[in-house]
């Protein structure tokens, strides 16, 4: 048979059996067994209520890992300070697919820069209530680029230690106003002051841009920990999981398959992952067009199981 018969045939005038069909009544039905799934559903497999991360939660719970990234973010050594397109121009997670590079192409559309939107900024509306703060962040803006840098580079191999909200660090060289930096930090952060538009958008109260706040606890352990713990990274599925027992997205299967399946879960980048799921998509969209792909259907007849009940009660030629 060719595309031209089957065109043909599907241009026939039905002669066969009609009957009688209420679209209301039969909307209304499917509308409360629709309902009665959905809360049946959400009963037996509903997601838990998980609170969302804020800089609280982060602080009271691992007060040394907020530290230990508050010290990365104000030394410029984060994964933020130096990510990138389109933060900052950082090159450590610029990615490339050959010669092609849409990420740098893009540039630095959302400015990012960690030490003084994290931490100074912060401080800043924070130092006129503490006069030990306001001499520590004069002393940092004061000081010279070598200088601050000379005091990171000591407080990043000094050892923290905590004393409540006092934080000490102990080592060999000078880390000039970095520990009273430090200590106002988790003191602002435990006190529930910097989930506020000091991080997200400063001067906005309502905003709802948390992309700052999001870069700033991903460049710690804390929230990693509760996705690794949920299965929600990367390596876990985690794109089309939902956490608690109900399956999540199934139809990003094909987007998140190429970080899980060898050989492209070695190299595990976002630029390849949207680069197969493109090329699949281009194959859905042009199957139609493809020599073979196209065939199968036809090749395949598997609508005969879907047609064979029919043919079975009414035969395969309409009554006379």
């Amino acid at each position: 048979m060719s595309w031209k018969h089957d065109n043909a045939q599907a241009k026939r005038r039905w002669i066969g059996p009609l009957g009688r069909y209420d679209l209301i009544t039969e909307g209304i039905i499917a509308m409360l067994v629709i309902a009665v799934l959905v809360v049946g559903l959400a009963i037996l497999f509903g997601a838990p209520l998980v609170p969302a991360v804020s800089f609280q939660s982060w602080a009271q719970a691992d007060a040394n890992d907020f530290v230990k990234t508050t010290l990365a973010e104000l030394a410029g050594t984060s994964g933020s300070a130096t990510y990138g397109p389109p933060y900052n121009n950082g090159t450590d997670n610029v990615q490339s697919l050959g010669p092609l590079s849409p990420q740098a192409w893009v540039g630095v559309r959302m400015p990012v820069n960690p030490p003084q939107d994290f931490v100074i900024a912060p401080l800043t509306a924070y130092a006129p209530l503490n006069r030990e703060l306001q001499n520590a962040l004069q002393q940092w803006n004061s000081a010279e680029a070598l200088q601050r840098q000379r005091w990171s580079l000591n407080a990043i191999s000094s050892t923290v230690n905590l004393q409540g909200v006092k934080v000490a660090l102990t080592g060999q060289g000078d880390t000039g106003p970095i520990p009273t930096l430090l200590s106002a930090m988790l003191a602002l952060a435990q006190s529930g002051a910097l989930d506020s538009q000091s991080i997200n958008a400063p001067g906005n109260t309502y905003s709802m841009n948390y992309s700052k706040a999001l870069l700033y606890q991903a460049d710690g352990n804390y929230l990693g920990d509760i996705a690794t713990y949920y299965h929600l990274q990367g390596n876990q599925w985690g794109m089309m999981n939902q956490i608690g027992s109900w399956p999540g997205q199934p139809w990003l299967w094909s987007y998140t398959m190429w970080y899980n399946l060898p050989p492209w879960s070695n190299v595990g980048t976002d630029i390849l992952a949207t680069a197969m799921f493109g090329l699949v998509m281009l194959v859905v969209f042009f199957l139609p067009f493809i020599p073979g792909l196209r065939s199968l259907p036809r090749g395949l007849r598997l609508y005969r199981l879907a047609w064979r009940p029919y043919y079975k009660k009414y035969g395969r030629e309409p009554a006379a």
